[in-house]
């Protein structure tokens, strides 16, 4: 603790027991004991918000870094031609001879039923 070993703390605490007296001394001590406390807790509770912090930084260029590449995907999508395959699109021809067969279906049906 700072450097201060145990010979040097008994000759503070005598110091301290002559000069302040020993009726204030056990008060001293706790409110020193408080100050030491809450010191503590404040930089601790700092450090816990300098990591959130920094982790959150690092979310936000993660994040920023994946918009980015997403923007660039799209931009490349839209800037490629599109080529449609026609090789296995039906003929005109096979679409009128289909056409043709339903509706002959429909009419023997409605002549059927009527």
């Amino acid at each position: 603790m700072l450097g201060i070993g145990m010979p040097e703390m008994i000759l503070i605490a005598v110091i301290a027991l002559i000069v302040i007296g020993p009726d204030k001394l056990p008060g001293l001590a706790k409110t020193l004991g408080r100050i030491f406390g809450e010191l503590k807790k404040a930089t601790n509770e700092f450090k816990e918000t300098m990591e959130v912090e920094s982790k959150l930084t690092d979310v936000k260029k993660a994040f920023d870094g994946i918009n980015e590449k997403e923007i660039a995907d799209k931009a490349e999508a839209m800037n490629e031609p599109v080529n449609i395959d026609t090789s296995s699109a039906p003929s005109g021809d096979d679409m009128e001879d289909k056409c043709n067969d339903k509706s002959d279906a429909e009419g023997k049906d409605s002549k059927g039923t009527a």
